[in-house]
């Protein structure tokens, strides 16, 4: 048997990511968004909607893991469903060996499609000031394009009295006026009470409309939430109605602000300003280092939706981490 091979039966592959320790491969499950809560989320997606075909393997050495990629293929791009994936080596690779084994995943990733070669790979890379990965490592040696994205974030160490302080102000009367309006219900590993989380995906359908997801998807939020991974938060009025839905959901000393919906017609003042300061107060309780309000996206650069959106996050906070993403070619 070589030293280092390719292992791409499904089943064995599937079993090497629902076994793998994180304390072995730090870089596996180190941010929601890159983490299992994102490859289970948009692989439920992916099934209600087959759009990415799917083309996971690892790189072995005898029967080990040493490089674990949860790669999917679409339109000469292979990402995470169209995400950047996170490439996870195990802990302690010496330059040279880590070479060799990036190597190889990157000979397999530009072979995936036997119709046509595939043109670029979308690599996740280091958040915030955390040091560079191997992932990083890999796609320097190979020349490759980073991308960078702007996400608003809060030192939850700090306290709430430093959380509120760097709240907009103009956000401070609305915090204070959406609890005195909103009675808060909390679904996470102490109660795990499914009749209550059931109300958030009727309620996101009836506010979303034709951009409801389907049970499948909701689902991978439940298993996270009763896991100990995170925390859905409902907001009700005096009347019993519900108004306000939150899920934050955690890895790596990190909660990040995974759904929000909000019910912006019951009142002539924004209800989602108290459930948002609420969550993040909640997640410190929870040990988080770190929340996450995701990212900022700068003018001009998408929809005035988002750029909006953004502009929301932005007044929880004056601190940002840098992202780092990475457009990798494998065509020769």
């Amino acid at each position: 048997m070589p030293e280092l091979q390719i292992v791409d039966d499904p089943e064995r592959v599937e079993a090497a990511f629902r076994t793998a320790d994180e304390r072995d491969f730090p870089d596996w499950n180190s941010h929601p968004l890159s983490g299992q809560f994102s490859r289970n989320l948009y692989a439920a997606i992916n099934r209600e909607k087959p759009r990415h075909k799917l083309c996971a393997f690892c790189v072995v050495d005898g029967d080990k893991p040493v490089l674990m990629v949860p790669a999917t293929y679409r339109g000469g791009t292979v990402s995470m469903f169209g995400l950047p994936m996170a490439l996870a080596a195990q802990r302690g690779l010496g330059a040279k060996r880590r070479k060799r084994v990036f190597a190889m995943a990157f000979e397999y990733l530009a072979a995936v499609d036997v119709a046509a070669s595939s043109d670029v790979a979308l690599i996740n890379g280091c958040f915030g000031s955390n040091p560079q990965t191997a992932a990083d490592l890999a796609c320097i040696d190979r020349l490759a394009a980073p991308q960078t994205h702007i996400h608003a974030v809060i030192d939850t160490t700090q306290g709430e009295k430093a959380v509120h302080r760097d709240v907009r102000a103009s956000y401070r009367s609305l915090i204070n006026w959406g609890r005195a309006q909103l009675q808060m219900r909390y679904v996470n590993a102490k109660n795990p009470d499914r009749g209550l989380f059931d109300e958030m995906p009727a309620f996101h359908a009836h506010i979303s409309g034709a951009g409801a997801h389907g049970n499948k998807y909701w689902e991978v939020y439940w298993n996270e939430i009763v896991a100990g991974r995170g925390e859905a938060s409902l907001g009700f009025l005096a009347d019993g109605t519900l108004a306000a839905g939150t899920a934050v959901i955690d890895a790596g000393g990190i909660s990040y602000y995974a759904s929000g919906v909000y019910d912006r017609e019951k009142f002539d003042k924004p209800l989602a300003h108290y459930p948002v300061y609420d969550s993040i107060l909640r997640a410190g309780q929870r040990g988080a280092i770190l929340y996450d309000l995701g990212e900022v996206f700068p003018a001009d650069t998408t929809d005035d939706k988002e750029v909006q959106i953004g502009f929301f996050k932005k007044g929880f906070t004056g601190a940002f981490h840098l992202r780092t993403s990475w457009l990798v070619p494998l065509s020769s």
